[in-house]
């Protein structure tokens, strides 16, 4: 009798082990019913909350197209705000099931901070602004300036690096792009789109500043997730492929209807539920991707959206749009 009750224990214990690191998983996103998506809030473009109260951005789309893919409802996120640190430690602390953020994928922090990448949404690289009156043209006009960046990240890492490999004598000042509005520096480096969206929503007069043409790194972009669900890795790379391939096959946020009852198209089909069984390998409704597509609309859809012509952002998608349409964007066959 004491051995069975010790070995009752015993598997009590285990079971409360396996349950706390499933935490996040597939499994327990499901069972709480929503998706605990970390974003940066406060940053028009990307992600931030609206006049009424309503999340919007490029990221927060992304955030919803995984519920929507999910659930069968966009709306089944709790947005959770980090910050350039709290990127990671939420998903550490299991705060947040996946963090839709400015994160470059390095190989370093998928070691440091035990995360993953599972996909790439956004290309960029770093480039610097001025003001215009400046006569700052490039690296070789950077002697005796002061120049903004963000600590914590992979531009402030890229800035030394050049600084030091060029023999720039500046003075490096983490802050961020309100320091540089301010005046407080001459210079704000950053990744291109992140200095755009400064620019359009926190100078006063947008026109007085340049970004300069000359990119200085390669910045692949994705969202992160903790790297102990396979499962759940898979299925935030299918939604953000899913969009891709949409958009690749022009299949848009009204068409997506009419597509999964019409297409001939077998990729099509098995993208859309109507053929094949994607939905069942990954855990998922067999329209999930249907879902998600009705939800937020194709890649391009977002980008045009929340950084395109037309937005205060305005920068053209360039490389991120689908190979097919000479851009980097390139999902795995969806058979």
């Amino acid at each position: 009798m004491i051995i069975r009750t010790m070995v009752s224990a015993l598997l009590v214990l285990i079971g409360t082990w396996v349950g706390s690191v499933q935490a996040g998983t597939l499994e327990e996103v499901m069972r709480h019913g929503d998706i605990r998506c970390g974003v940066f809030p406060d940053d028009p473009g990307r992600s931030a909350i609206d006049e009424n109260g309503v999340w919007r951005g490029f990221y927060v789309d992304f955030c919803r197209a995984v519920a929507a893919a999910l659930f069968g409802n966009p709306e089944r996120v709790q947005f959770v705000e980090v910050d350039a640190t709290s990127r990671f430690t939420t998903l550490q602390q299991k705060r947040s099931d996946v963090v839709m953020y400015s994160a470059t994928w390095t190989l370093e922090r998928e070691d440091a901070y035990q995360v993953a990448f599972p996909a790439v949404y956004l290309f960029d690289g770093q480039a610097l602004m001025v003001r215009k009156d400046s006569d700052i043209t490039g690296l070789a006009d950077l002697n005796g300036k002061a120049i903004c960046v963000t600590e914590n990240t992979t531009t402030h890492s890229n800035l030394l690096f050049l600084l030091n490999k060029y023999q720039i004598n500046a003075r490096v000042q983490p802050s961020n792009g309100d320091a540089f509005f301010r005046g407080n520096c001459e210079v704000y480096t950053a990744d291109r789109i992140n200095l755009a969206i400064n620019r359009a929503h926190r100078a006063d007069n947008p026109d007085n500043y340049l970004i300069l043409p000359e990119l200085f790194s390669r910045e692949p972009i994705g969202p992160m997730v903790r790297n102990d669900d396979a499962r759940w890795q898979r299925v935030i790379r299918a939604v953000v492929h899913a969009l891709i391939l949409a958009d690749e096959k022009n299949i848009t946020q009204k068409s997506v209807d009419a597509e999964a009852r019409t297409s001939p198209d077998r990729e099509i089909r098995n993208l859309l539920g109507t053929d094949g069984a994607l939905g069942k390998h990954l855990g998922l409704p067999a329209d999930w991707a249907l879902q998600a597509i009705k939800s937020v609309g194709n890649y391009s859809e977002i980008y045009q959206r929340h950084f395109g012509p037309g937005t205060p952002v305005n920068i053209p998608a360039g490389l991120n749009q689908p190979w097919s349409r000479g851009g980097l964007l390139y999902a795995p066959l969806f058979r």
